[in-house]
């Protein structure tokens, strides 16, 4: 990637940080690199593209911070529960970093979706080859490790909007094990 397009990028996330998605404008953000708007669409073809792009970094960059840290366990019981308990300090993060977004979350969750689809795909394979690794292992039993991989991602994908829309579900220390222990094993004793 050039210098330039960095540039646009990184200046593109502070306007959107600081004044909402809704509020910044390509002139704006081609001020804050000392070009023209015209400039800006050599490298972009307008905000929206900015946005995706951005959009995909980060999501790429959560998906490399999250398996980098369920990697260093040992079993697939202790990275199961790791990656529940990381993804959801994880979403907890970026939805401080990306308040600017609770006004025009719903506007912008089409072009977030979409533009997260890779990584989204890449994490159902990451947790349904934990649960195969489990089930190898004698730890895990399933019918269908893809469903179960499948449903245990958009359960805590699910949660990405309450954090992003109201900051009413945010899991604070403690609570972060007993939910995790929840969402894994239940409340049913067998």
């Amino acid at each position: 990637m050039s210098k330039h397009k960095k540039d646009i990028l990184n200046r593109s996330k502070e306007l959107f940080e600081r004044f909402g998605y809704q509020k910044t404008t390509l002139t704006d953000i081609a001020k804050s690199v000392g070009k023209v708007k015209t400039a800006i669409y050599y490298y972009f073809s307008g905000k929206e593209e900015i946005f995706a792009e951005l959009v995909e970094l980060e999501s790429a960059e959560f998906f490399e911070k999250l398996t980098s840290l369920v990697e260093k366990e040992k079993t697939a019981t202790a990275k199961l529960e790791t990656y529940v308990k990381v993804r959801i300090e994880l979403m907890q993060k970026l939805s401080k970093r990306y308040h600017f977004l609770k006004q025009e979350f719903f506007e912008l969750l089409p072009i977030v979706e979409k533009h997260r689809k890779t990584e989204y795909v890449l994490e159902i394979d990451y947790v349904e080859n934990i649960l195969l690794e489990g089930m190898e292992k004698g730890e895990f039993k399933s019918n269908s490790p893809l469903f179960s991989a499948t449903t245990l991602v958009n359960s805590l994908k699910g949660l990405e909007i309450q954090m992003f829309v109201t900051d009413q579900f945010i899991v604070k220390g403690m609570n972060i094990e007993d939910f995790r222990n929840f969402i894994l094993y239940g409340v049913i004793q067998k």
